[in-house]
């Protein structure tokens, strides 16, 4: 039989580790980690650790308190840095002794003199976490002389992502002698081992909590002692094992440090009520278990602090609204407990049942103060408003963890830094799967309908791409699709029947990282477009977005208020501006960008579909608009979209009113719904209103009408202006907005001034004057449009980002 093969985890910080890596944390006094070396001793040999080491930043101590207990090696995290620059590495050495140690603390202050003196000794070391930037210094140059230098690298580390021990063995398990003789002479740095290209991997828990100890190793063939265990290590006969980390765990370390700070620095003694509380709390807490259920002693010993009088919440208050009140109205909320079963139901681990207990705490308070912002924004009491929405602040402040662990190094940079090091990009940063993100999928827009048939030509085509939107009704459109239930929804004020939800946020953050997405792509800045952006940078993924919608123009007609427009384009410009790349509709969006401040090379063109097949002439039926009205002589002039204010419809009415003298009687004919419904039936009793349709009846309305109006200008395309081009319909536009790109004047229709009922009425007299110019203009719509179809626009936009 095979002996076991013998383990450590050579990377395990415990309380001597007196200093955080952030210099928030710093500030605040907050410890790397408050674990007891004695119980990280029982934790490793109880994870099936044959040997045991503590790395702690700098010092020995911790080693040196279990140093009588049996297979522990001394060992430490030894921070040095490139002395041209402050680049800051981090070392891990084993098997050192008191003198060496004091020795390396001189030396760590040149990572030269260090890499020397660990040579000289023969000490066992590794460079930890090679990929990860410790002060945000890290490029290609560092990590070339980095190769020079050491021979030793971890190659599974259980604290940071899959993705950077990937990157780190993929990158750096494929050296070649020639990348070993390009470095050394683009550095000046001569190898300082034999066969350079060859690395050998270390593995460790990178742990801080004392919550994974043992979960990534260094493995050797069986050995006798902690001496051949480090000689095999040097030697290079061993190997990384375990798991790397995930962000759910890095939080949950993080926590269990910050619950023994809270405890540490409350002035509360061992046995008072309160720290009974805390200590309940966070038990339950870590173990993955709902928190917020308490026993009648515990509630009453919460009493008995007067805790429950929401002093220590009542951060902020805003006329009755205080942090306090309304946690204890979520906590209280009796679909809350129901809501937390449902979320864990089938979930074992504890830190994933804790994560989305802690985010559907959250999110449920986040909505409540934010649906209060809004009911205060659409009174006009802005100062209100600001009131209601500072409580948020504590709340991102318990999140804090979970927020600080989903911060991953951009994959642009990583991208960029391997190409630099191995001439190729490796397979995990290859950007092959995508996200789409919209707050509106099932209404009836434009933005709807681009979404839907380029994600289906996509798929169709082969591609990864998901569309992830937030509403508590999704239909099967036949694509990958995720639709994250609402945390609640609301109404934009003074455009009531325009809902929006509002996500759980942090699990947009889960979805991506767990689903291994490269490129996230938002088509609308609401607060799942908000949310898919935060998590977007988090990651440091790439993010694309769609300007699909004038909404300042919108805002402006909606509330006739130039103050709300103007604050409409600064949040508008602030998340663009924060894009990698954004895609327009026309040129003439693109020149606005532009003179807004978005760099050129910054801003695209929209490629566009359509399906010249379903929307075609040979649709036209006599009969269609006969059933529903249309009299025998009547031309039908056709407006196809939602039927709202902001697409200047009242310029119809106007304009129909003033046509009683036109030789042929012209009949409005809409198609949609809207807000404004009601009102234009009052406006055009004689008009025809089919409400929604879709599929054959729409190519139908379409080619069985004599011309098409499009009168918006808040439009930044127009996919019903492709489809009436389609279906052999002259068409009638603004010259503000996209859709006048979309046509050309004289030749397959007519360009009216924007705003201009005299224009607009003279262009629907000339079209329904002359026959023959509307035949021949419907001719030229076709051929205009007739080559463009959903697959090469899908193909277009995809290959524009880079692999």
């Amino acid at each position: 039989m095979k002996p076991k093969n013998t383990r450590a985890d050579l990377h395990i910080y415990s309380r001597h580790s007196e200093r955080a890596a952030d210099w928030v944390l710093r500030r605040l006094d907050f410890p790397a980690s408050y674990s007891d070396p004695k119980d990280l001793y029982s934790a490793l040999r109880g994870a099936g650790m044959d040997f045991v080491t503590i790395t702690d930043q700098n010092t020995i101590s911790g080693c040196l308190e279990i140093a009588h207990l049996p297979g522990v090696i001394i060992g430490e995290e030894v921070s040095t840095c490139f002395p041209d620059d402050e680049c800051r590495i981090h070392v891990l050495t084993w098997g050192i002794t008191e003198a060496q140690h004091r020795t390396i603390q001189e030396a760590r202050k040149n990572i030269f003199d260090l890499q020397e003196y660990l040579f000289a000794e023969n000490i066992a070391h590794s460079v930890a976490h090679p990929f990860h930037s410790v002060n945000g210094m890290l490029t290609a140059i560092h990590l070339q002389k980095l190769i020079l230098l050491f021979r030793h690298f971890e190659g599974v580390n259980g604290r940071y992502c899959q993705l950077l021990s990937q990157t780190t063995q993929s990158v750096l398990g494929g050296l070649t002698p020639r990348d070993i003789e390009v470095f050394s002479a683009r550095t000046g740095i001569a190898p300082t081992h034999d066969e350079a290209w060859k690395k050998i991997f270390t593995g460790g828990s990178d742990d801080h909590g004392g919550t994974h100890a043992g979960s990534a190793y260094t493995e050797t063939d069986s050995t006798p002692s902690a001496a051949v265990f480090l000689q095999n290590i040097r030697e290079g006969r061993c190997h990384a094992g375990g798991k790397s980390g995930t962000p759910l765990a890095m939080a949950h370390s993080t926590y269990s440090t910050a619950f023994e700070f809270a405890k540490a620095r409350l002035p509360l003694k061992p046995g008072d009520p309160t720290m009974s509380l805390l200590e309940k709390i966070t038990s339950r807490f870590m173990e993955g278990k709902n928190p917020t259920e308490f026993s009648a002693m515990d509630k009453f010993g919460f009493l008995a602090q007067g805790i429950i009088t929401g002093k220590i919440f009542d951060l902020a208050k805003g006329g009755n609204i205080s942090l306090w009140k309304q946690l204890s109205e979520a906590l209280n909320h009796p679909d809350l407990k129901a809501s937390m079963a449902r979320e864990t139901s089938g979930v074992a681990e504890a830190e994933r049942r804790a994560f989305l207990m802690a985010n559907l705490i959250a999110s449920k308070l986040g909505y409540r103060f934010v649906t209060e912002f809004i009911h205060q924004i659409s009174r006009g009491k802005f100062l209100e408003s600001i009131q209601t929405i500072i409580p948020l602040a504590p709340i991102v402040a318990l999140l804090s963890p979970y927020i600080h662990a989903f911060r991953l190094p951009r994959r642009e940079w990583l991208r960029e830094t391997t190409l630099a090091l191995s001439g190729e990009t490796p397979a995990p940063l290859k950007n092959k799967r995508r996200a789409w993100f919209t707050d509106t999928l099932e209404d009836v827009n434009g933005v709807a309908t681009t979404i839907r048939k380029m994600t289906a030509a996509g798929v169709a085509s082969g591609h990864d791409i998901t569309i992830i939107t937030c509403r508590s009704e999704v239909a099967d459109h036949g694509v990958p699709l995720k639709n994250f239930d609402p945390i609640g929804e609301f109404e934009l004020p003074e455009y009531e029947l325009q809902r929006l939800s509002f996500p759980p946020v942090l699990q947009i953050f889960d979805y991506l990282e767990q689903g291994g997405f490269t490129e996230v792509i938002i088509s609308t800045p609401g607060p799942t477009g908000l949310s898919a952006l935060a998590a977007a940078k988090s990651l440091g993924i790439r993010v694309v977005g769609i300007y699909h919608t004038d909404f300042p123009q919108y805002v402006r007609i909606l509330t006739d208020d130039s103050f709300m427009e103007t604050l409409t384009w600064n949040f508008m410009h602030w998340f663009y501006s924060q894009l990698d790349v954004i895609y327009v509709n026309s040129e003439d969006y693109r020149k606005c960008w532009i003179e807004r401040g978005i760099p050129r090379d910054q801003l695209r063109i929209l490629p566009r579909g359509l399906d010249s097949h379903l929307f075609h002439p040979s649709r036209r039926e006599s009969a269609f608009w006969r059933a529903r009205g249309l009299a025998e002589g009547e031309l039908g002039m056709l407006f196809v979209g939602r039927i709202s204010k902001e697409k200047n419809l009242d310029l119809i009415v106007t304009a129909i009113n003033r046509l009683t003298d036109s030789p042929s009687h012209v009949r409005p004919l809409f198609v949609g719904d809207g807000p404004y419904m009601a009102e234009m039936k009052k406006l055009l009793p004689n008009a025809i209103f089919t409400g929604y349709l879709d599929g054959e009846d729409l190519a139908s309305a379409y080619a069985s009408a004599d011309f098409f109006v499009f009168p918006s200008t808040t439009d930044t395309f127009g996919n019903v202006i492709l489809e009436a081009q389609a279906s052999g319909l002259p068409v009638i536009v603004s010259d503000i907005g996209g859709p006048r790109d979309l046509v050309s004047h004289g030749i397959d229709g007519l360009i009216s001034k924007g705003h201009d009922a005299g224009e607009l009425t003279e262009a629907i007299r000339t079209l329904a004057s002359d026959s023959t110019l509307r035949i021949n203009m419907g001719k030229a719509a076709r051929v205009r449009v007739e080559s463009r179809n959903w697959t090469e626009a899908f193909e277009c936009f995809w290959n524009a980002s880079p692999e």
